[in-house]
């Protein structure tokens, strides 16, 4: 008779959670929500949190590493104004966008800035949503590139207290951003889930850019999962910046289904927290789309920072890129797993993936996992990976020439971060993004 495996003290809590905020969370009075809540806690239960022995989650023990589940953020959070958000924000508080704000979960219209849109985008709470859901909603939510048996979304779906409905008019050209500004303001540590689903109608263009921040620098346990939809011919430039304080646990998911011809940029920036898991899944629905995903992670002190992404090419003549660099100082652990699935049907796919670690100390530590798992036969497919220390011939070269040995090293840092921001189109955030690693490096934060 097999024995039953204990729960660890988060396991338990989180149990306890939702068992007593079950009534209170949105939608638990309509049968829909409440049996899509139920059937999530079921899987999470199944199995509880992922664990070293679980194959995708090898280089992140969550069972060990997360050592309690903090309670419910409250709704409303503290008082919060739009200076405050600008300060939350640091350097993205320059970035001139239309700014969807998201506190503790729950969308903020009065701190938002969606002037000028006309119509062309339009912005709904989905805890809102939630107590009276659509047919569209009950068939999109966890369907976009659906993840059975991830429980960390499965986790999400049964806790998740709000986020935000973000929909793109056919054809519609956004010309400046739309930043979803998620703030966490808390007086006492906290657990957030939220949830964002995102569709781009056919032929048209966005630029969407999420940022996860903090109000103050108590802990925060952030489950975070965004779903987009882009539809046939669309444009989409997708970008992140988490930044949250060191004491925090940052878990993301973007789950995102491309329908023909569609064009997927996506660029992930992450600098903070404690504990950070960066999930991306791209599922091709349609032929003749292209998805690249790039991102760079500072690490420093003992953060741990784990990039895992499955890109999933169903049908043929798609092409995927992935390109991510990390700088690992003191005993920061990096992580990039990614994965290309190419199905039997999906002749002529193009798939390459490229990682490459530079660790600035002996502690540090870069694992790599590509993969590729391929049934069909017309693909082009390749994968590379390296890490090393600074190039110590070009730090004697910038030397020579009269630059200092610490300002040498930091040029050399920021030129290969570089190579990674070259890939955002976008001038205003490559430069904001810029700006956060020079203070990285000056040890100021961003």
């Amino acid at each position: 008779m097999a024995s039953e495996v204990l729960k660890t003290k988060a396991e338990q809590e989180l149990a306890q959670q939702f068992e007593a905020g079950m009534p209170n969370l949105p939608g638990s009075d309509v049968a829909w929500t409440k049996a899509m809540r139920d059937a999530a806690w079921q899987t999470y239960a199944a199995v509880g949190l992922p664990h070293r022995r679980v194959e995708e989650w090898k280089y992140t023990d969550l069972r060990s590493l997360l050592k309690d589940a903090y309670p419910p953020a409250p709704a409303l959070g503290e008082a919060l104004t739009t200076q405050d958000v600008d300060t939350a924000l640091g350097q993205g508080a320059a970035l001139d966008s239309y700014r969807v704000v998201v506190v503790n979960g729950h969308y903020r219209e009065e701190l938002s800035n969606l002037d000028g849109l006309d119509g062309q985008v339009v912005v709904q709470s989905l805890s809102d949503a939630l107590t009276t859901p659509s047919d569209w909603l009950q068939a999109t939510l966890g369907q976009v590139a659906p993840q059975p048996d991830d429980v960390v979304v499965a986790l999400n779906a049964a806790l998740m207290t709000g986020g935000v409905i973000v929909t793109v008019a056919k054809g519609a050209q956004v010309e400046k951003p739309v930043h979803l500004v998620h703030v966490a303001a808390v007086k006492d540590p906290a657990g957030l889930a939220t949830r964002n689903v995102v569709h781009v109608g056919e032929g048209a263009a966005l630029t969407l850019i999420e940022s996860y921040n903090d109000h103050s620098a108590l802990a925060v346990q952030r489950n975070a999962v965004t779903e987009l939809i882009a539809d046939d011919r669309a444009e989409v430039h997708h970008i992140k910046f988490q930044n949250e304080n060191a004491e925090s646990t940052h878990l993301s998911t973007w789950m995102t289904r491309l329908g023909a011809n569609v064009t997927y940029r996506a660029f992930q920036f992450s600098a903070g927290a404690s504990v950070a898991r960066n999930q991306v899944f791209v599922r091709f629905a349609g032929e003749g789309s292209s998805s690249h995903v790039s991102g760079a992670v500072l690490g420093r002190n003992r953060q741990h920072n784990d990039t895992t992404m499955v890109i999933d090419h169903a049908v043929p003549e798609c092409e995927s890129r992935e390109f991510f660099k990390l700088v690992l100082d003191d005993e920061a652990r990096g992580i990039v797993q990614c994965k290309v699935n190419v199905h039997r049907d999906a002749q002529k796919s193009d798939g390459h993936q490229i990682a490459h670690g530079l660790l600035l100390s002996e502690a540090a530590e870069f694992d790599s996992k590509p993969e590729l798992e391929i049934f069909a036969d017309d693909v082009v497919c390749g994968h590379g990976s390296t890490s090393g220390q600074v190039d110590e011939d070009l730090l004697f070269y910038l030397r020579a020439r009269g630059i200092p040995e610490p300002e040498a090293r930091a040029l050399l840092i920021e030129a290969f971060v570089g190579e990674a921001l070259e890939k955002i189109e976008r001038e205003d955030v490559r430069n904001i993004f810029s700006a956060t690693t020079s203070a990285w490096l000056g040890g100021k934060g961003a």
